[in-house]
């Protein structure tokens, strides 16, 4: 499947790649329509409702109703919604990621997420974090997140904020935390190599989509408007990205979901591996055959 003239007009210049490379992130144009948006957006609420078009070979743990009102995280939804397949999946979307990335892209799995307003006196936050901590499995440190939530969305609703250039910083991928509230705390543990800190909040409009790399350090503030910050992040692979065996400092072997979703295949060694190329739970998204 080919772009459209006016689809190519959208793809991310030189110069938005080349400022990717160097800030860790990119804002798009308007990707989605919003008919689109609004569609995803009905679907979420049919995913919520616990209805489910298609199902998963094992159980995934996320929100459900009794939980609350608090910060919502389902991954996989767009393997179980309609709508939201086919929003993550329109070539568009995975056309810009392999403009930024130089590669094909396959999708490595989406999360749901919903903020709920916050309390002005205890505001509900997403842990400074980079994607990188939790794919210790993939040997690839290219690959990237593009956020796109369904509506308009400002610093006030808790946007997306990212750690301008902290992909290139010394490591951080494994003391910060995507479930803490503790930003603060957080920021004290960064390893910058002597790099100061810019925190730039990524202000978009419905259909725009925030793209970044899997170690640009990121998170967000609470929300303080009236309604709740819904949003969908697809995680992408790039082309190389295979399965790698990693051992945490205390020995213990790092897994993901993805491992049991994904089929296995056999190495020369004659052992078993997850395969990360799996059309069933990673397609490829772009090109698109």
């Amino acid at each position: 499947m080919q772009l459209t003239a006016e689809e190519i007009l959208l793809l991310p210049t030189d110069e938005d790649v080349e400022f990717y490379r160097i800030h860790g992130y990119y804002k798009s144009k308007k990707l989605f329509t919003d008919a689109e948006i609004a569609s995803a957006l009905a679907g979420s609420e049919r995913y919520y409702a616990g209805e489910r078009d298609f199902t998963l070979p094992v159980d995934v743990r996320g929100w459900r109703p009794e939980h609350g009102n608090v910060l919502r995280k389902n991954d996989y939804a767009s393997l179980q919604n309609r709508e939201l397949a086919t929003l993550i999946r329109k070539p568009l979307l995975a056309a810009v990621a392999a403009r930024l990335s130089g590669s094909s892209i396959r999708l490595w799995h989406d999360q749901l997420l919903y903020k709920p307003s916050s309390d002005p006196q205890k505001g509900t936050n997403v842990g400074w974090h980079t994607d990188r901590g939790y794919w210790k499995t993939c040997s690839s440190t290219q690959m990237l997140t593009a956020w796109i939530p369904f509506h308009d969305c400002d610093e006030r609703m808790g946007t997306i904020t990212m750690i301008d250039q902290s992909q290139d910083w010394p490591d951080n991928t494994d003391q910060l935390d995507f479930f803490s509230n503790d930003l603060q705390g957080l920021e004290k543990k960064f390893n910058t190599g002597g790099h100061p800190i810019l925190k730039v909040p990524v202000e978009l409009e419905m259909g725009q989509v925030s793209f970044h790399s899997c170690l640009t350090i990121h998170g967000s503030g609470p929300n303080f408007t009236a309604n709740p910050r819904r949003s969908i992040a697809v995680h992408l692979q790039d082309e190389g990205n295979h399965y790698q065996e990693y051992h945490y400092s205390n020995g213990t072997l790092a897994r993901h979901n993805n491992d049991q979703l994904c089929r296995h295949s056999v190495n020369q060694q004659g052992q078993q591996y997850p395969d990360y190329t799996d059309p069933a739970i990673c397609p490829q998204l772009w090109p698109v055959h």
